[in-house]
Formats: C-alpha cells, structure tokens, sequence
C-alpha cells in the first residue's frame, strides 16, 4: 500500500496521506515523499492547483511514535535523542519549507484531526478547510518541545498572537468551529462534502496563470519567508538543547514507555 497517494483529475492534484491504521502519522521517509509528491504535482504543466489531504478519520497525527519507540528499543535513549536531532527534525522541516513555497495553489482538506507537525502542514498551505469532525491541537508540549515544523510562527500569524499562545503551550485541543473563529480554517463543511468543496476551492484559486500566482505568492509571503525561516532554525536549535534537559528527556521517553505498554500509533 502506497503510504502517500498522489492523484491528478480535471487540473487539480492530490495528495494524501495514506497510514490510517497510524493516525497518518509520519516518519522521516513518510513526510519527504509527502515534500516530494506536492512538488512534483507543481512541476506538472497539466496540474494547476493541489489539494493535501489524510485518508479516513484523521489528517495527521504527526510523528509515528511506534518508529521512534523501535530507535529507542534497538539502540537506547541516547541514540533517540540523536536521531530527533539529526534524522527526524530535518526531515520534517525540509517538507514544511516545500510547502510553503509551493508555486500552486495548496489547499490543506482536514478530513479529521491535526496535531503537532500535522497541524503546522497544513498551516503552510494557502488555504484550509475542515470537516465537521476535524480537531486541531498543538501537541509538541505535551514532549516539552518547541513546534519543529514551524508553528509557534505560522499558527499565530493565523491566529493572532494571544490565542496562538494559549494553544502553543496548552497543547489544547480546538475543535473545528473554534478553528474557524480563530482563523485556523476558513471553512468548515460535512466530511462527505470535503474533497469536492477543497478541490472546487483549489480550482477559484488557480483561476489566473499559473506564473502570476507563483510570482504573487512569492511577493505576498516574502518578509513572512523571512520569518518562517528563522522560526525553523531557532526551533531547531531549541530542541536539540531542550531535549538534552532531563525534564525533557523524562518526558520523551515517558512516551516511548508509555507506548510500550498501550501500542499507541502516534504522537
């Protein structure tokens, strides 16, 4: 089973995550085929939008818990840390950076719940909407981490700073009718109305030449690229230092015991 489906029709290409027995989880080789089909739907001529979405009940639950506890069984926690470090955290932000600077329109379609890294790509795409059903958390507190995948950037630029923090350090969950009223989304519809309501969005949006877009895009998110950048480096760089303090450590691998016990799929 192909673990990320691309799929073109009538103009507009889709991606979507294809793990529902893991919440949709990712892991490093996961998000960068995720990077990797949005952009070769961009490189397409015959392709002028792209939608992203999840198969089943939820969007993206973010890392794969069960891929880091086997890291943390075979190699110890040390190994963990430095594969957090080196391997996984690069990985998602090179796929967050590519969906940011996607040269055609990209609509995130929140078939259901989006946490952690989840959440945040979605947030880098141009527009997002959501099924009824959909929840949206962000959950790296819960680990004692900074967003990885820029989201203590892109979420209070949607938001407004104030409500970007209380979930940035609650790691409280929204449903999809606060999304809304918070700017998460810009709309929200019935599950069995999600796909045909995001690709018809996609297809307004890609209503002018595609080089016109790209090239407003580029303008419209310029000094935010700038932004985003920096937010990605220092997360990065507050991680690495974050997971090495033994409350965080603590927490992690409380996760990874915990997963041991309960065979929780995700993060």
């Amino acid at each position: 089973m192909d673990e990320v489906v691309i799929e073109e029709t009538d103009g507009i290409g889709s991606v979507r995550l294809n793990r529902p027995g893991r919440g949709n989880s990712v892991t490093p080789e996961v998000v960068t085929a995720l990077g990797d089909a949005v952009r070769r739907l961009c490189e397409k001529e015959s392709v002028r939008a792209v939608v992203l979405t999840g198969t089943g009940s939820v969007f993206c639950a973010g890392a794969d818990v069960r891929e880091m506890h086997d890291v943390y069984r075979n190699d110890g926690a040390d190994a963990l840390m430095d594969y957090l470090a080196d391997v996984w955290m690069p990985a998602v932000q090179r796929t967050v950076r590519g969906l940011w600077a996607a040269p055609k329109p990209l609509v995130a379609a929140f078939n259901g719940a989006a946490t952690a890294g989840g959440l945040d790509f979605g947030l880098a795409c141009d527009v997002r909407i959501a099924a009824d059903t959909a929840r949206f958390a962000e959950s790296y507190v819960n680990l004692g981490m900074v967003p990885v995948a820029g989201g203590a950037f892109l979420l209070p630029m949607v938001t407004g700073l104030p409500a970007a923090t209380y979930l940035l350090a609650s790691g409280s969950f929204a449903d999809a009718s606060q999304a809304l009223d918070l700017g998460i989304v810009s709309e929200v519809c019935a599950a069995d109305e999600l796909v045909v309501r995001a690709r018809k969005v996609a297809a307004e949006l890609a209503h002018g030449p595609a080089e016109t877009f790209a090239r407003t895009k580029r303008i419209a998110r310029a000094s935010s690229t700038q932004a985003l950048e920096a937010a990605l480096r220092d997360s990065l760089d507050a991680n690495v230092e974050l997971i090495a303090r033994p409350e965080v450590r603590e927490r992690i691998l409380s996760v990874m015991d915990r997963f041991a016990l309960t065979g929780s799929r995700s993060g």
